[in-house]
């Protein structure tokens, strides 16, 4: 008799876009990101919860540090909150087995040296999903940042 084997992964990945306040694309990337333990954890748990009552990680933070993600990291490195805040409520969506945030820090917030971002289910502390470090953004006044985070389950 063959054993059926099912097995699901978590596959994230980022898009960070800043653009400028003439419209045009300053700087833009995409990569993948680390699912952190505490995520994995607070994802069975919700899934377990008898009513998912609040939405699943809505909201994207961005940060100074750019020492790279590990698998026990349950913040940010160094959580930005200059510019009035570091976290912006997303937007979100799902297409078949894509779950996507996508966030956008306006003009005048989240202005910083930006180098990472995290997933986190509220608008202070709380708990951490997801974080990915990447070359650095030099977020100005007038500029926009927008990032798209996904998650594939496959």
């Amino acid at each position: 008799m063959e054993s059926l084997k099912e097995n699901i992964e978590l596959k994230g990945s980022v898009h960070v876009k800043l653009i400028g306040p003439d419209g045009v694309v300053k700087q833009e990337h995409t990569d993948h990101n680390l699912v952190v333990t505490v995520g994995k954890t607070y994802l069975a748990t919700w899934l377990a919860a008898a009513s998912q009552a609040g939405k699943f990680m809505s909201y994207v933070a961005l940060g100074t540090d750019q020492t790279g993600p590990a698998s026990g990291d349950s913040s940010l490195g160094a959580e930005s909150v200059v510019g009035g805040y570091s976290r912006s409520l997303g937007v979100l969506t799902s297409l078949s087995n894509v779950w996507s945030n996508t966030a956008t820090f306006a003009p005048g917030n989240g202005t910083d040296a930006i180098k990472e971002a995290g997933l986190f289910d509220v608008s202070s502390g709380g708990n951490m999903f997801a974080r990915q470090t990447f070359a650095v953004y030099n977020k100005q006044a007038g500029d926009t940042m927008v990032i798209l985070w996904s998650v594939t389950l496959s």
